[in-house]
């Protein structure tokens, strides 16, 4: 199963934490990044904090994918099918996750709200569990060996 995030994105915790790193702990920043920074009037040195934020909170993204891949292969192994999770990749711009599933041979594309995820994960929201429960069973729907 491959997980993957699309895109990058700093919490507040990140960029204060990457605020109070001394100048020496800061990445060297490539070529492309330094004329990033000049295209857009940032000082090198900010732009470097950002891109350790980034980093930092991409791991926290990442976890949170492979967290849904698992859900979801147990809600499959769950309903006793033939299916399993090819993709999950979590797009920071959409604020979604992509999901490619195979079931009896045919690839099956699901898209879920980043903010289903998070409530069911950071709240155990008991309607964000219905919502995901919804959307496999619909997903599935005339699939189902």
């Amino acid at each position: 199963m491959e997980i993957a995030v699309d895109g990058w994105r700093a919490g507040a915790a990140e960029r204060e934490l990457a605020r109070s790193l001394p100048p020496d702990q800061l990445p060297r920043l490539t070529d492309q990044q330094r004329s990033v920074a000049k295209k857009l009037g940032i000082p090198e040195e900010e732009y470097a904090r950002s891109v350790v934020a980034g980093e930092r909170n991409r791991d926290a993204l990442l976890i949170k994918t492979e967290r849904l891949a698992r859900l979801i292969e147990q809600r499959i192994e769950g309903l006793g099918i033939g299916a399993h999770v090819n993709r999950v990749t979590l797009r920071t711009v959409q604020d979604r996750f992509d999901v490619e599933m195979q079931i009896n041979g045919r690839v099956l594309p699901l898209r879920i709200e980043e903010s289903v995820v998070d409530d069911y994960f950071e709240n155990g929201s008991k309607e964000a569990e219905e919502r995901l429960g919804h959307i496999f069973d619909r997903a599935l729907v005339g699939l189902r060996q």
